[in-house]
């Protein structure tokens, strides 16, 4: 025992009290964010096999309406929780109450002019008034929750951060299980209403935590502080709304929600790819930061490069074995989505490569072009959604994406290389592997349609895996 307490006591002595204290937290923080992550991916083939596509799109929809009235009646508080909290932490209660009872009366007069105008919106975007409702209401009790977990996370309590976290996902998934299981008709209905339930009583359980914090008061200027920090960034967040869930809109309002069922599936298979590029970049961030801090213009070059192989294999690998993938995921109501994975996945290639050169922007503090990149391209999407899919029907939502997620790239390229004038990570070794990339995925589509053999086929993929895998990595 004695051993024990000596090796933790020399273990910290050499990594730090600092280091030792980052790594626990970041412990808690990956944990809950690997169970919701894997609990989300988990649920969908529960769902897909429960619910038929055009369920399916109606809880696509209405994650979408929770999404974006979070941002527009939350007016990004949360965000400046953190950032309070680190300047005057001995006036947060009273931060914390003005922001809470601001946001209150600001909900309360909302949800008034959007009961008024219930009918009209819902019919606009092709929904039940009642599941537009509930959205609204889900959306609102999220506020407050979305403020407790940036208080949780900046007040360094990371085991009640990852709790709650972690609670919430199991607690909402188990229930909405049970609940569309038991339901016989508009089963959708099972999920609409867990969600509501949790999220009120997480709702609650955050109002009575900030209300131990001190006692209710109100003062203009905390909210005049909250509102300078997070509403400039409401236009940033739309647009991010706007790439990642507007075209499920569009879909639903144009073409209906059987189509938005197959669309949203896809979607959430070819988002596995933007979980790879996500994680990826958070590892690639801080040593992107190390040495352009030193101008290792070259080291970056290089590291990029392969950083770049990696990114590209995942991709080839998810567009080889999207079919299994989706076999696994769902039933054959869905296999008609199966043609938008790959799509998909090269879309978040493109989203790789936008973060590739935006983080020069981030490095340099120039946030407002990143907010103006990302809602010209929020712009492009909504333009070509309206333009495309009444002519080709929900296929040409995934190519919007693609296009969208290019002209993301491309502007960000633009704006490091040109308006900031860095010097930038070449594109030429990157672009080159990337169009052999492009090659071999359409040598895979041309056999798809030639090769009727399951086990031949899946034999030829293996072998093109291991032949790119092989090119990549002894190069």
């Amino acid at each position: 025992m004695n051993i024990i307490v000596k090796t933790k006591g020399y273990l910290r002595k050499i990594i730090g009290k600092e280091n030792i204290e980052f790594i626990s937290h970041a412990k808690n923080y990956m944990t809950a964010t690997f169970f919701t992550k894997a609990l989300a991916f988990i649920s969908v083939p529960i769902f897909t096999r429960l619910l038929t596509p055009d369920e399916y799109g109606i809880l696509a929809i209405f994650t979408s309406i929770i999404s974006i009235s979070t941002i527009l009646m939350g007016l990004n508080f949360h965000g400046s929780v953190a950032r309070y909290y680190h300047e005057e932490e001995k006036n947060f209660g009273e931060f914390i109450s003005s922001n809470i009872l601001f946001l209150f009366l600001f909900n309360v007069f909302s949800f008034s002019l959007i009961n008024l105008l219930k009918n009209e919106i819902s019919s606009l975007i092709n929904i039940d008034v009642d599941v537009f409702i509930i959205a609204i209401l889900v959306a609102i009790f999220n506020i407050p929750i979305n403020m407790f977990l940036s208080y949780l996370q900046t007040s360094k309590q990371s085991e009640k951060y990852s709790f709650l976290s972690v609670s919430k996902s199991i607690i909402m998934l188990v229930i909405s299980i049970i609940w569309v299981y038991l339901l016989s008709e508009q089963r959708y209905f099972g999920k609409i209403y867990a969600n509501l339930v949790v999220s009120s009583v997480i709702f609650i359980i955050a109002i009575i935590y900030f209300i131990k914090l001190g006692k209710l008061k109100f003062k203009f200027k905390y909210v005049k502080y909250s509102l300078a920090f997070g509403v400039p960034l409401i236009p940033h967040a739309l647009s991010n709304f706007i790439l990642s869930y507007f075209d499920r809109i569009a879909i639903n309002q144009l073409t209906g929600s059987f189509d938005t069922g197959l669309y949203s599936f896809a979607y959430n298979v070819g988002m596995i790819m933007n979980v790879v590029v996500m994680a990826m970049n958070k590892a690639w961030v801080p040593i992107f930061y190390d040495n352009i801090k030193n101008n290792n213009y070259r080291e970056i070059n290089e590291l990029a490069k392969n950083y770049s192989k990696y990114i590209f294999l995942a991709a080839f690998s998810l567009i080889l074995f999207s079919k299994e993938i989706v076999m696994i995921l769902a039933d054959e109501r869905y296999y008609k989505a199966l043609d938008l994975v790959p799509i998909i996945i090269l879309s978040y290639v493109f989203v790789f490569l936008y973060t590739l050169f935006g983080n020069y922007s981030f490095y340099r503090k120039k946030t407002g072009l990143i907010s103006i990149a990302t809602l010209l391209a929020g712009f492009i999407n909504i333009g070509l959604n309206y333009w495309l899919i009444p002519k080709w029907g929900y296929i040409a939502a995934a190519y919007t994406t693609l296009i969208s997620y290019f002209f993301l790239f491309v502007f960000h390229y633009i704006n490091a290389r040109f308006i900031i004038k860095e010097n930038v990570i070449k594109l030429k070794n990157i672009l080159l592997n990337f169009v052999l990339i492009l090659l071999f995925a359409g040598i895979y589509f041309v056999l798809f349609n030639f090769i009727d053999s399951f086990i031949i086929f899946f034999i030829i993929k293996i072998f093109m895996f291991v032949l790119l895998s092989f090119y990549f990595f002894k190069k």
